[in-house]
């Protein structure tokens, strides 16, 4: 499965949305990570907290090492001011993936992306 990714930001809701696909490994989350770090780049200018909104249907389970990758970029999400964290999904096994790299942070998991937008915007 190709990997493939998209990333943007809602100013209005203080939010950096994305989508990952396909099979990964640590160099494209490191790839990955740079430019969420460009995109989101007006979020943490304001100094004020912001949430992400992830796209997983189309991600599968990942290796050991790329999973790895991916908790400690979840770990450094807390640095840069990321309050809420929802994950959509309808795969049990990147459910159960996620459950575990993403301890620590106030995260959640939707099967439909409006559900996880209404969790994320409530005060």
């Amino acid at each position: 499965m190709e990997p493939k990714h998209s990333i943007s930001i809602d100013l209005d809701h203080s939010e950096l949305h994305f989508s990952l696909s396909g099979f990964w490994n640590e160099e494209l989350v490191q790839d990955f990570l740079q430019e969420a770090h460009t995109v989101a780049a007006p979020l943490v200018g304001t100094g004020k907290p912001y949430s992400l909104l992830g796209d997983l249907r189309e991600f599968v389970p990942q290796d050991r090492a790329t999973a790895a990758a991916i908790e400690n970029s979840n770990k450094e999400a807390l640095n840069y001011g990321v309050k809420r964290l929802a994950l959509v999904t309808t795969s049990p096994l990147v459910k159960l993936q996620y459950r575990r790299i993403t301890e620590g942070l106030n995260a959640e998991f939707f099967e439909e992306p409006q559900a996880a937008k209404e969790w994320l915007r409530q005060d």
